[in-house]
């Protein structure tokens, strides 16, 4: 069965690409209300339980438990503020091996494009038949080159597994994959193929796809 592609459109402006820097908080807030609103297409989230893999400093796992979701935060870090939030239980563990029984909801926000293509295809296998959030990097050299938000980091033409996209040299800081030297960041084609391939049936693009300081970036949702 084909994958069935369905469009979102925000109901709010993204702030212009010019300048931006991916750690602005112009940029946060844009992607706290594109989640907020994924959240509430979800429906009640009562009695509902939801897993933000790769968790960081628990941003988007504190959104999440103020829609009223059960919350797990799961990072290979402890939380980088040190801080603890009562009502969300973090679990040291490495996303790549952690079981995501017992799970409704999925959040795989910023994390995807920081895994290898391989385990990238094995964790949304693990994660099918749970809705599931997604928030990445997408590779679009004509984007990159027409912005001037290149990096040297970023190695383009890359082909892993059939996959059409680009290597990215990882810098082990807070931001980076864990553990990974480098990762693989597909185009959009290839993601969608990706989540066809791994048993998904259904896929919304939250438009338009908007950016980081390396060029483009987008919302999906799986169900």
């Amino acid at each position: 069965m084909a994958l069935s592609i369905e469009t979102r459109d925000v109901p709010f402006d993204f702030p212009p690409a010019q300048g931006l820097n991916d750690k602005s908080m112009q940029l946060l807030s844009y992607r706290l209300r594109v989640f907020d609103l994924i959240l509430r297409e979800l429906g009640d989230p009562a009695g509902r339980h939801y897993v933000d893999l790769g968790a960081g400093p628990l941003i988007f796992a504190q959104r999440a438990l103020r829609h009223g979701f059960a919350v797990t935060a799961v990072d290979a870090r402890p939380p980088w503020t040190g801080a603890v939030y009562e009502g969300i239980a973090h679990v040291l563990a490495d996303v790549r091996d952690f079981p995501l029984d017992g799970f409704d909801v999925i959040g795989i926000v910023g994390l995807l494009y920081h895994l290898r293509l391989d385990e990238q295809v094995d964790l949304l296998r693990r994660c099918e038949g749970r809705p599931t959030i997604i928030d990445t990097e997408v590779w679009c050299p004509e984007l990159v080159d027409a912005l001037g938000l290149g990096s040297t980091r970023v190695q383009p033409a890359a082909t892993t597994l059939g996959y059409s996209g680009a290597t990215l040299q990882e810098t082990r800081d807070l931001w980076s994959s864990f553990g990974n030297p480098d990762s693989f960041w597909l185009d959009e084609p290839g993601i969608l193929r990706v989540f066809e391939e791994s048993g998904w049936r259904s896929a919304t693009l939250m438009e338009p796809p908007y950016f980081s300081r390396f060029g483009r970036r987008r919302w999906y949702l799986l169900r």
